[in-house]
């Protein structure tokens, strides 16, 4: 009997080529439309990001500033310039940008502008029910970035991250606003 040794795959060590990054961002992308396209009729009614926007002025200086502070421990209640929480992020990003927001995710979502996902572009707010909120007072808030990532202050033990721009772990996605001014 021959005894055939068995692969071993690896977790792969160090930065990922430009092949796993793109298979990454084009899974993201799938994730993306099948989590947008299942659940209730709100999450399917709220499509996909527009691709290709180049982002500049205001929207540009928010998500700067949000970029900036990657990696802050996440506080509730938090707006910088230490830790910040999922609101206080988005507000004061806007707020480096020279535009006034309101401070809580409930207050945003039923101030500011609402826009079609087709619509989003980087800057744009996106909104979730989260684990405190609902589906007409969204308890989780956080920045569009790309077409398949928003940058977030998520929970507890989660420091701002870059993650994929979906409702996984938050609810799905209720839908996205735009900051006056943008």
């Amino acid at each position: 009997m021959v005894h055939r040794r068995r692969r071993r795959y690896s977790r792969p060590r160090g930065r990922l080529t430009a092949r796993q990054v793109a298979a990454a961002l084009a899974c993201g992308a799938l994730l993306a439309v099948a989590a947008h396209h299942s659940g209730t009729p709100a999450q399917a009614q709220a499509g996909t990001v527009t691709t290709g926007i180049v982002t500049t002025g205001r929207a540009a200086a928010a998500v700067s500033y949000a970029r900036a502070q990657l990696g802050k421990p996440y506080l509730w209640g938090g707006t910088g310039p230490d830790a910040f929480d999922c609101s206080g992020l988005v507000m004061m990003a806007w707020a480096a940008a020279g535009v006034t927001i309101p401070r809580t995710s409930q207050a945003q979502w039923a101030a500011l502008p609402h826009i079609p996902a087709s619509q989003a572009r980087p800057g744009d707010l996106v909104f979730l029910p989260g684990s405190d909120g609902t589906w007409s007072a969204p308890g989780h808030v956080a920045m569009v970035v790309s077409a398949t990532s928003m940058i977030q202050a998520y929970a507890t033990g989660w420091p701002v991250e870059i993650s994929p721009l979906n409702g996984d772990g938050a609810g799905g996605i209720v839908g996205f606003a735009r900051p006056g001014g943008a």
